[in-house]
């Protein structure tokens, strides 16, 4: 059989069948045992002829060749190595003068110029929506307070003198807010519930009325907020020209003020409208009876609907 006669028929399934299971057995002639019986004809066949094409003389290459070639690999190597490498830029120091440090200087003025305040206002925001979730927080842990103490918000001291201070011969108050440690002493929230953001103060509600002792005393009226601005500047002994301030809490921005019903909401003022036909109450002072607002504690009028949250 000629080597001819050998290939026709090479296009068959079988062979290619065959060729495919002496690939994977690396051409081990033991192979062909364990395959179909109907492939290994074919593949006797096929090893016949691959072994043929190994016995076939071929004259050792020529030094010459070898050396042209590995010439070429390095020239192409070099060539590959060249289109890599990243250009060489010269630029000459009489090119960069006054007038170039003076665009780059303001450029990036103007970049910090827009920079900062966005930064600014981010940490802003997300700082008041951390303060919005511990009060969220607190809120939960007075309704559970309370529906274990017959509605009771917690009081642990008693109340002295509002806002007392050298300006005016009034008793200093006792903190305030430290009722609300009674929360988390007692396991009705974390310790950072009682807290802004777990390190500033809040302020809590003083009952200036009986009915205010409860949690759901009148509806959806404020139990607590970021502290009290007022009484932070009476006690080092300023008096502000003023009552309608926002909270130090968030750099005077505004507050954030729990309501009774466990809701928590950011106010850009001090000031509510709590009853229809009503003036507006600030959270931070009295109105006398009178009518006018004032920091003395002893003036207030027994009123369902005052409003005043101390620190």
């Amino acid at each position: 059989m000629t080597m001819n006669d050998s290939h026709q028929g090479f296009d068959d399934e079988r062979d290619a069948a065959a060729l495919e299971y002496l690939i994977e057995a690396g051409f081990d002639r033991s192979c062909i045992g364990r395959m179909p019986a109907e492939l290994r004809a074919n593949a006797e066949r096929l090893l016949g002829e691959l072994s043929a094409i190994d016995r076939y003389p071929v004259a050792p290459p020529s030094e010459l060749l070898v050396e042209a070639t590995l010439a070429r690999v390095a020239r192409a190597d070099e060539q590959n190595r060249e289109r890599w490498r990243l250009p060489q830029w010269h630029v000459q120091r009489s090119r960069w003068g006054l007038p170039n440090l003076v665009a780059i200087a303001a450029l990036l003025i103007v970049a910090a110029g827009v920079a900062i305040p966005v930064t600014a206002q981010v940490r802003r925001s997300h700082s008041q929506s951390l303060c919005a979730n511990s009060l969220r927080s607190l809120g939960g842990g007075l309704a559970a307070y309370a529906a274990d103490h017959r509605g009771m918000l917690p009081m642990t001291a008693g109340l002295a003198g509002f806002l007392g201070g050298p300006t005016e011969q009034v008793p200093p108050m006792a903190e305030n807010a430290r009722h609300l440690e009674l929360l988390s002493s007692k396991g009705y929230c974390h310790a950072d519930c009682t807290r802004c953001n777990g390190a500033r103060n809040l302020s809590y509600r003083v009952p200036t009325h009986r009915s205010q002792l409860q949690l759901a005393a009148t509806a959806r009226s404020p139990v607590a907020a970021d502290a009290n601005p007022v009484q932070g500047l009476v006690q080092r002994g300023v008096m502000p020209p003023t009552f309608d301030l926002n909270s130090p809490n968030h750099g005077q921005s505004g507050q954030n003020v729990l309501f009774s019903d466990g809701s928590a909401m950011w106010l850009g003022s001090p000031r509510l409208q709590v009853a229809p036909n009503a003036l507006s109450d600030n959270i931070w002072v009295i109105r006398g009876p009178d009518g006018r607002e004032t920091i003395d504690f002893r003036r207030a009028g027994p009123s369902a609907l005052e409003i005043l949250l101390v620190n």
